[in-house]
């Protein structure tokens, strides 16, 4: 029965005396299941030692509790010298464009690079291409990568974290006023004065809405890309793009460390850490609603709003805890833990209510005729703000609204484009025996959590029922191949298991790696790595999700499937 795992990495409560440094993020490695529960591939150094490697982190965790080149014992910060200096930037992210986009390869030589990833060049080839912005300030060479700018904007917390990789912003907050003189943000739960800001800014900002929907359309198209190039690597391990949410000339500070090109002789600062930024938040004044029971989702019932009342949050732990999500909103519960707070509410007012029931109620029967599905966006009234006329809006969430119908062709059923492939091998010469069963229940595998509880893993239900999958067995040469294809949503990936034998494959080999995955609670790379070189073997294929696939597109497939059975 697999069990909750603490977020003091396993390495640092392996070797609790040694002491460790968090070197640099390499790829983001998503979880197929869930994009949100996603983590980077970071390289550590164990000091004691002189060991390089690389593990698994959430990123939220590198705002709120770890910071890169800092030195660590089981997961305590001690005090001890490093080269990195904090330093303050103005920079203008409007006039930071494409043309500023590099990689870090254009901008450092190879021994740079190294040095970075702690004097060792074991994962130069995927450091390397990391994106960079590359920013001349007064004459200083700036090198912003592109993970600093993700963690401080879009993983400060668990919560965000998942919305911007799910794109489900909208389960966040229920309704966000912007008005700049008395802007209002109504929350389904607690939140600090930041998240509520930078929620507010999210949901209202025309520059930080399309920053945030840019995040997991980039996701989704280079996925899509891939998987019709049909490429054997695994695509889902990516390097992200962000940019500044907002478009303005503002002061960042920084955790930064000069580096010198020894190709080039080229001096730069290179940004590991934003710490603090004094964009404009976009208000003068914020009020934050917290609910305690959910708001009457039917406008025709406004009449019947609950009593407001303050949620004080329980989830903040010094040792945190990795925990797939028991509710809609995050899986682990990453809290900042810092002393300096967010530099875009200096001077600003924020308030929290707890009887604002008129209020809440006076911001919504506005929307009382109001039926459609898309996200209302409607000029109230106009105020002004520093000598600027600006346009008062309303923006209700329609999470929280009614279900709203996407786009339906996101919405194929992944077992369609499954069937479609496997019709494809009944066809080939070279396939013998093959066989696909029956649509299957998963067993529903508990986990346990904090207290004694237990909780079903998430991974195995789907919309709140037991989620299914289909097998297939067949022969190819001397081979013996089964596939399982797990029933899946349009935002997680589509890849099908592939389990490779020298006899036939069978249910009790489904079933082990069925109970590797949910019962043990075991990601997939991990699997595929530990069983890379049995009997049987185990791997991955990508696929589409296309109900109309061509016969290039499954030639393609195919192709890629016997590269991997081979």
């Amino acid at each position: 029965m697999a069990t909750r795992k603490s977020i003091i990495p396993e390495f640092m409560k392996n070797n609790p005396d040694d002491t460790f440094q968090f070197l640099f993020p390499l790829k983001i490695a998503l979880d197929e299941d869930k994009y949100g529960n996603s983590h980077y591939e970071v390289v550590v150094k164990n000091i004691t030692k002189t060991e390089v490697f690389k593990y698994p982190v959430s990123p939220e965790l590198f705002f709120t509790h770890y910071q890169f080149l800092e030195y660590y014992q089981n997961g305590k910060k001690i005090d001890r010298k490093n080269s990195i200096e904090e330093k303050s930037f103005m920079i203008d992210s409007k006039s930071i464009n494409e043309n500023n986009l590099k990689k870090l390869k254009d901008l450092l030589d190879e021994d740079t690079i190294g040095i970075l990833l702690g004097w060792n060049k074991k994962y130069l080839k995927t450091a390397e291409n990391i994106n960079c912005y590359l920013v001349e300030i007064d004459g200083i060479n700036l090198i912003i990568p592109h993970f600093a700018i993700g963690i401080y904007y879009y993983f400060r917390s668990s919560a965000l974290k998942e919305a911007v990789l799910d794109s489900t912003l909208q389960e966040l907050y229920i309704l966000c006023d912007d008005n700049p003189k008395d802007a209002k943000i109504v929350l389904p739960k607690y939140k600090t004065d930041e998240d509520a800001a930078i929620i507010h800014r999210f949901a209202c900002q025309k520059s930080a809405i399309k920053e945030f929907d840019n995040v997991s359309s980039y996701i989704h198209n280079y996925l899509k890309y891939m998987q019709e190039k049909n490429l054997d690597e695994d695509i889902y391990k990516m390097h992200l793009k962000f940019n500044f949410p907002t478009k303005e000339q503002f002061k960042i500070d920084t955790r930064s460390s000069i580096i010198k090109n020894k190709v080039t002789n080229e001096i730069y600062y290179f940004i590991h850490e934003i710490i603090n930024d004094y964009s404009s938040i976009g208000f003068e004044k914020l009020t934050k609603y917290i609910q305690k029971n959910k708001i009457t989702l039917n406008i025709d019932d406004i009449d019947n709003l609950p009593v407001i009342e303050r949620e004080v949050p329980d989830e903040t732990t010094e040792i945190l805890q990795i925990a797939h999500a028991d509710k809609k909103y995050t899986q682990t519960s990453n809290q900042k833990n810092r002393k300096k707070s967010c530099g875009s509410l200096k001077d600003i007012q924020v308030d929290e209510s707890t009887s604002s029931l008129g209020v809440i109620e006076n911001l919504l029967k506005i929307y009382k005729d109001q039926e459609s599905d898309e996200k209302i966006d409607q000029s109230l009234t106009q105020s002004s703000s520093k000598g600027k006329s600006n346009i008062r809006r309303v923006v209700i969430s329609t999470e929280f609204v009614k279900y709203t119908s996407s786009n339906p062709l996101n919405e194929i059923d992944n077992f369609v484009v499954f069937r479609q492939y496997i019709r494809y091998l009944e066809q080939r010469n070279d396939i013998k025996n093959l066989f696909i069963s029956e649509e299957k229940e998963l067993q529903q595998f508990t986990l346990d959590v904090e207290d004694g509880k237990k909780q079903i893993n998430p991974k195995c239900k789907i919309n709140k029922r037991a989620r299914k999958y289909i097998t297939v067995t067949f022969q190819y040469d001397n081979y013996f191949v089964g596939l399982l294809e797990l029933e899946n949503t349009p935002k997680n990936g589509n890849s099908t298991w592939v389990i490779i034998s020298n006899r036939e494959v069978t249910n009790s080999d489904f079933n082990y790696f069925i109970n590797l995955y949910f019962k043990d609670d075991k990601n997939i790379p991990d699997i595929i790595e530990s069983h890379s070189k049995t009997n049987p073997k185990f791997t991955k294929k990508n696929h589409e999700r296309n109900e109309n696939l061509e016969d290039k597109q499954l030639g393609m497939w195919y192709a890629g499937l016997l590269r991997r059975i081979q």
